[in-house]
């Protein structure tokens, strides 16, 4: 599939989720964004195909900012964005 798109930003934090299936990846993820500033981006590197349409998911859910999920080799990876207090509460 397509490399990192240029558009990305830099993530504040790396989550690698890699050998584990789901639902490790989100249940780590959701671990991961608590630890965050509102408005850091996390990315989350996972080898369960899963992750494509369980982050999109799960980022509406929690009403984080999805921004991206691709792969990338044998990996995947999801670009998400911590929501701040006032999102859609």
């Amino acid at each position: 599939m397509q490399p990192l798109p240029a558009t990305l930003p830099a993530p504040d934090r790396t989550l690698d989720a890699t050998g584990t299936l789901c639902p490790v990846p989100i249940v780590e993820t959701a671990k991961a964004v608590k630890a965050l500033a509102e408005g850091a981006v996390l990315l989350v590197l996972a080898t369960d195909p899963g992750v494509a349409t369980d982050m999109p998911m799960w980022c509406k859910a929690m009403r984080h900012e999805h921004l991206a999920t691709f792969r990338d080799g044998a990996t995947w990876k999801s670009y998400l964005r911590k929501r701040g207090r006032g999102a859609g509460r």
